[in-house]
């Protein structure tokens, strides 16, 4: 599962998390660490797998500085959460 939240310990702002389903128990979330997040807004990820390709991608919306305005998309290869 990738989720968005402003729980203390991330970037700023809304950050983007996974986590895994175990055992019928999901995992302690993961941040997707700096390269994806910022102090600013991360949020509405979206996520492709297809195992025909070494990553997955995902696609979110931001308000960081250097986009066109509001909360423009991006996207960014993420390691597989799905095997």
């Amino acid at each position: 599962m990738v989720f968005t939240s402003n729980k203390s310990g991330g970037y700023g702002g809304y950050d983007l998390y996974y986590s895994k389903l175990k055992n019928n128990l999901w995992t302690t979330p993961v941040n997707f660490g700096p390269t994806i997040n910022t102090e600013y807004d991360e949020y509405r990820p979206i996520t492709m797998y297809d195992n025909n390709y070494e990553n997955d991608l995902m696609i979110f919306s931001s308000n960081r500085p250097g986009g066109k305005g509001g909360f423009d998309l991006y996207y960014v290869g993420i390691p597989k959460i799905i095997n």
